[in-house]
C-alpha cells in the first residue's frame, strides 16, 4: 500500500514535474516571442514616425512658404496696379496732346480760363503759367487755345481714375492746363494767382531727360499732408518735344494694402523703393519703420537683410530668412515693376513652423498612445499566462499544449504582420478573428496604418494637382505656339520678298504677337502686336485680337478700316479693360508700295537699299485697340526699293533688362541692326536677340520680346 502510495506519488510528481517544465519552457518560449514582438512593435512604430515627421514637416513648410510668396505677389500686383493704371492714364492724356498738335489745321481754338476759387471742389479745367511766360505773347495763346481741346480727356481721365487727384498738361513754352478740385488752392493768402513753374518740377524734367514715362519719388502733397507720387509722360509731335503730360496720385490705397496685408498674429507688411527706402510699413519701431532719414536697406548692418533688399530691388521674388530683432523670420517678397518698388511680408518662423510643429507632436501623440496599449495589451496577456499556467499544472499535457498552440499562434502571426510594415509598405492584414486582445492589438494597427496611407494619399493628391497645372500651362504653351508663323521660308515660291520672324514669351505663355500673310496675290499683309499683361489672360486676349484682325485685313479692308473695325469688336465685349497696341500694314509686292496704320505701337525702323536702319517717327499714334470705341486710325505710306528691309518689333526688345536695371534701348537695338545690314532677315533677328542676351547677361526677361524683318526684293520681272 506504501508502495502504491510512493508510486503513485511518483507518478503524481512525474506528471506535475513534466508539466511544470513544460510551462516554464512554455513561459520562456512565450516571454521571448513577446519581447521580440514588443521591439518589433517599437523599431516599426519610430521609423514610421521618423518617416512621417520628416515627409509632413518638409512638405507642409514648403506649402507654406509657397502660400507666403502667393499672397506677396498678389499684394505686389494689386499694389502696382495702381501705379500701372495711373501711368495708363497719363499716356493717354500725353497720346491726346500729341494727336492735337498734329491735327493742328483741322481743330478750332478753346480758351482756357485761369483758376475760379468759386468752383473749388468741383472738378475744373484751369491754366497756370510761369513768371517767365508772356500770357499775351500771340505763339503762347496760339498754343494755349490749340490745347484747349484736351479738356474733355482730362476730364474723362481724372473722373474714371480713383488714385489720380491732378492730371495736367505742362508745354515747353511755360503754361499749364490742369483739372482738379482745388482751384482755390492756386492762389496765396492775398488773392494772387500763384505762379506754376512746371518745368522745374522732378515729373516734367525726369520725363524730358529719360522720354518715356517717369515717377517721382514719394513726396507730401503741397496742399494736403497726404503722401503721394507725380508721374509724368513726355509728348512729342513730328519728332519735336512739345511738353509734359502729368498727374498726382495720392497713396492711400497703397498704405491701405500694407495694413491690409499682415498674415498671422506676429506678421507684419512693408514696401520699398528702388533706393531701399522703407516707404510703407506697419511695424511701430525697429529698423524696418517707415524711413525718415533714407535710410538704405541695401546698407543695414544685418547681412541677411541686406542681401534680401538687394535681391528684391533687383526685381527678383523669393523667399528667404533673417533675424529681426532676435526672432528668426521668414520673409517673401514681389517686385512692384512699373515703379520699381517691392512689396515684403514678415512672419515669425514661429508661426511658420507651428502647424508642423503640431502635425508632429499629433504623430508622436498617436505613436505613444500605440505603444501604451501595446505595452497594456502585453502586461494584461503575461497575467493571464501566469494564471494559465498555476491552472495547468492540474491538467494534462495534451491541455498544456492545446493552450499554448491556442495562445502563441495568433502572437506569432501578429508579429510577423508587424515586422512587414516598413518604409513606404503600410498594408497591414488580420484574417484570424481571436475576439481576444490580440484582435484589439490588431484592430489598433490596422486603424494607425490606415490613417498613415489616408495622409500620404493626400499629399499625393496636392502633387498631382500641381503637376496638372504645370501640363495645362506647357499645352497653352504649345497652342500659342501653333498660332504664330512657324515655318520659314513661308512662301518660297516667291521671290519678291524674304522674311522671318519670332516672339519669345516672357513666361510659359505670352501677350506678344506677329502675323503675317498674303491677302491676294500682290498683297502681303504685316502684323506686330504687344497686349498688355503677361501670363494666360494675355495669351487669350492676344489669341482673340490675332483671329479679328486677320479676318478683318482678308477681307480687303485698308489697314486704318481693319484697325477700325476691330478695335470696335474687341471694345464691345471688354469687360476686363485690357488692350493691345498694334502695327498693321499692307505691302503692295509689285511695286513696293507700303500702307500702314499705327494703334499705339512702337514706331518702325527702315533700312534704305545701300544705307543703315533708322527708326521712322513720321507715322501717327492712335490710341491702342481696346481703349475707346470708334477710334479712327490714320493711314500713311512709304515705297520700298528692292534691297530695302522692314523691322518691327515690341517694347520687350529697347525695354530688355541686365541686371542693374538698365534697359537695352533704342540705340542699342539700332547698332545690332546695322552691325551688318546686308543680312539676310532671319540673320538680323539672330543678330539683335544675340545683342539682348549679351546685353541682359542671364538676367530674368520680364516682357515678351517679339520681332519681324521683312527683305523687299521687287516685283516680279514681267516675260
Amino acid at each position: 500500500m506504501n508502495k502504491s502510495r510512493s508510486m503513485k506519488r511518483k507518478i503524481l510528481l512525474s506528471m506535475i514535474s513534466i508539466v511544470l517544465v513544460l510551462l516554464v519552457s512554455l513561459g520562456v518560449v512565450l516571454g521571448v516571442s513577446l519581447k521580440n514582438m514588443t521591439n518589433t512593435l517599437i523599431d516599426s512604430n519610430q521609423e514610421r514616425a521618423k518617416i512621417s515627421r520628416e515627409r509632413s514637416s518638409d512638405t507642409l513648410t514648403a506649402t507654406i512658404r509657397d502660400g507666403l510668396l502667393n499672397i506677396a505677389r498678389d499684394k505686389a500686383d494689386l499694389s502696382d496696379r495702381i501705379f500701372s493704371d495711373s501711368k495708363q492714364a497719363v499716356s493717354a492724356a500725353a497720346t491726346a496732346a500729341s494727336r492735337i498738335y498734329l491735327n493742328e489745321a483741322v481743330l478750332s481754338p478753346r480758351p482756357v480760363p485761369l483758376p475760379d476759387a468759386e468752383n473749388d471742389g468741383n472738378l475744373t479745367l484751369q491754366v497756370l503759367f510761369s513768371e517767365e511766360t508772356d500770357p499775351d505773347d500771340p505763339a503762347v495763346k496760339k498754343e494755349l487755345e490749340l490745347l484747349g481741346n484736351i479738356q474733355e480727356t482730362l476730364y474723362s481721365l481724372n473722373e474714371n481714375s480713383d488714385n489720380i487727384a491732378s492730371i495736367y498738361y505742362a508745354s515747353e513754352s511755360g503754361f499749364m492746363i490742369q483739372a482738379d478740385y482745388i482751384p482755390a488752392k492756386k492762389y496765396d493768402e492775398d488773392g494772387n494767382l500763384m505762379p506754376m513753374e512746371a518745368k522745374k518740377r522732378p515729373w516734367y524734367i525726369g520725363a524730358r531727360m529719360t522720354g518715356k514715362p517717369f515717377f517721382t519719388p514719394v513726396t507730401k502733397d503741397a496742399h494736403t499732408t497726404r503722401y503721394a507720387v507725380m508721374c509724368g509722360v513726355p509728348v512729342y509731335a513730328d519728332g519735336y518735344f512739345k511738353g509734359v503730360a502729368g498727374a498726382g496720385m495720392y497713396l492711400d490705397d497703397i498704405e491701405k494694402l500694407v495694413q491690409n496685408a499682415v498674415v498671422g498674429e506676429g506678421g507684419n507688411a512693408f514696401i520699398i523703393n528702388k533706393d531701399g527706402e522703407v516707404l510703407f510699413s506697419t511695424y511701430d519701431e525697429g529698423s524696418l519703420t517707415v524711413s525718415t532719414d533714407g535710410q538704405d536697406l541695401r546698407n543695414h548692418s544685418d547681412k541677411a537683410l541686406s542681401s534680401i533688399a538687394i535681391r528684391a530691388i533687383a526685381g527678383n521674388a523669393g523667399v528667404d530668412s533673417f533675424t529681426l530683432d532676435g526672432v528668426p523670420c521668414y520673409t517673401a517678397y514681389a517686385p512692384m515693376s512699373t515703379v520699381g518698388w517691392s512689396f515684403f511680408l514678415v512672419l515669425p518662423e514661429e508661426e511658420v513652423n507651428e502647424p508642423t510643429k503640431a502635425l508632429q507632436e499629433s504623430l508622436n501623440l498617436v505613436s505613444e498612445q500605440a505603444l501604451q496599449v501595446t505595452d497594456s495589451h502585453i502586461r494584461r496577456t503575461m497575467l493571464r499566462l501566469f494564471i494559465i499556467m498555476a491552472a495547468a499544472v492540474l491538467l494534462t499535457v495534451l491541455l498544456s499544449f492545446m493552450l499554448s498552440r491556442r495562445i502563441v499562434q495568433p502572437i506569432e502571426q501578429l508579429t510577423r504582420e508587424v515586422g512587414k510594415i516598413e518604409g513606404d509598405h503600410l498594408d497591414f492584414s488580420w484574417n484570424p478573428g481571436t475576439g481576444d486582445e490580440t484582435q484589439v492589438l490588431a484592430d489598433a494597427f490596422s486603424s494607425l496604418t490606415g490613417r498613415m496611407r489616408t495622409y500620404i494619399d493626400d499629399l499625393q493628391t496636392v502633387t498631382a494637382e500641381k503637376e496638372r497645372i504645370g501640363a495645362e500651362l506647357n499645352i497653352a504653351t504649345r497652342i500659342q505656339e501653333s498660332m504664330l508663323p512657324d515655318t520659314f521660308p513661308p512662301y518660297p515660291d516667291r521671290q519678291e520678298f524674304d522674311i522671318y520672324g519670332r516672339m519669345d514669351p516672357a513666361r510659359e505663355v505670352g501677350g506678344d504677337f506677329f502675323d503675317f500673310f498674303l491677302i491676294d496675290d500682290d498683297h502681303l499683309g504685316l502684323v506686330m502686336a504687344d497686349v498688355c499683361g503677361k501670363g494666360v489672360p494675355a495669351a487669350l486676349f492676344m489669341m482673340a485680337s490675332k483671329i479679328i484682325l486677320a479676318n478683318n485685313a482678308m477681307q480687303g479692308m485698308s489697314p486704318g478700316k481693319v484697325l477700325f473695325e476691330t478695335n470696335n469688336v474687341i471694345c464691345a465685349n471688354n469687360k476686363q479693360e485690357m488692350f493691345v497696341t498694334v502695327w498693321f500694314g499692307i505691302l503692295e509686292l509689285s511695286s513696293g508700295k507700303v500702307t500702314a496704320a499705327n494703334a499705339g505701337h512702337e514706331y518702325p525702323v527702315l533700312r534704305s537699299a545701300d544705307g543703315e536702319f533708322e527708326i521712322v517717327y513720321d507715322n501717327p499714334h492712335a490710341f491702342p485697340i481696346g481703349s475707346f470705341p470708334d477710334e479712327e486710325y490714320r493711314e500713311y505710306e512709304w515705297q520700298l526699293q528692292p534691297g530695302q528691309k522692314l523691322f518691327l518689333y515690341t517694347d520687350g526688345v529697347p525695354e530688355a533688362m541686365n541686371r542693374e536695371r538698365e534697359q537695352f534701348g533704342i540705340s542699342r537695338m539700332l547698332d545690332a541692326l546695322n552691325s551688318d545690314p546686308a543680312r539676310s532677315a532671319e540673320e538680323i533677328l539672330l543678330a539683335v536677340r544675340a545683342a539682348v542676351d549679351g546685353f541682359t547677361d542671364g538676367a530674368e526677361q520680364f516682357d515678351d520680346l517679339t520681332m519681324l524683318c521683312v527683305d523687299y526684293r521687287g516685283g516680279r520681272k514681267k516675260g
